[in-house]
């Protein structure tokens, strides 16, 4: 029986080749964390309780993507998917099963409109920055930015009835947007301005 012995070249194509295969499963390892879901421009949903959302203008960064979702998931009334967004002491405070039921009872905003995102400079919050320090510090964030939305939104006619805070119109939101620590640390809104 003889010996037969590998050439250097093919040794080192081998290695390569092993080499671009790991390189092509850790890729296929963080688009798969970074799930299916993909915004769109715009979304409709035409039924008993019709919803509309448009985005005038996409995010441009994963800060303001989460502000996004948060329209895109309070508009098409999917209140199950707004817990993702938010950190997990917080969702009492937010109450989305309220939500839900006044969506059900035919109480909701059935369009938003989103004009634009704006990241803010740190000057453009200073006043409210030793608190932002402070909230993204309590939920471990080491990285947070703060997106202004401008948006526009319609509540349907049941709603109206009833004189929601802030009815149909233009509106200006901030929201304070913190990155978890990790590889794959998601973004999640610690804080929603007033409008």
């Amino acid at each position: 029986m003889s010996k037969e012995k590998f050439s250097p070249q093919a040794l080192k194509i081998c290695g390569i080749t092993l080499a671009c295969l790991a390189i092509m499963f850790m890729v296929a390892a963080v688009n798969r964390s970074r799930g299916g879901e993909h915004l769109v421009k715009e979304y409709t949903v035409e039924d008993s309780l019709p919803r509309h959302v448009k985005f005038e203008k996409m995010p441009s960064d994963d800060a303001q993507l989460a502000a996004a979702w948060y329209f895109k998931y309070m508009g098409l009334a999917q209140f199950d998917r707004c817990v993702r967004l938010f950190p997990q002491d917080q969702l009492e405070s937010l109450n989305f099963g309220q939500d839900d039921l006044n969506f059900r009872e035919g109480r909701y905003i059935k369009e938003y409109i989103i004009h634009g995102f704006q990241t803010l400079a740190t000057v453009e919050y200073a006043d409210q920055k030793p608190y932002y320090d402070e909230q993204a510090s309590r939920y471990g964030f080491k990285e947070y930015k703060v997106v202004r939305v401008d948006f526009s939104q319609r509540w349907s006619d049941k709603a109206l009835e009833q004189a929601p805070q802030w009815g149909d119109g233009t509106y200006t939101r901030d929201f304070a947007v913190g990155k978890e620590s990790g590889f794959r640390g998601k973004w999640k809104i610690f804080e929603l301005g007033m409008m």
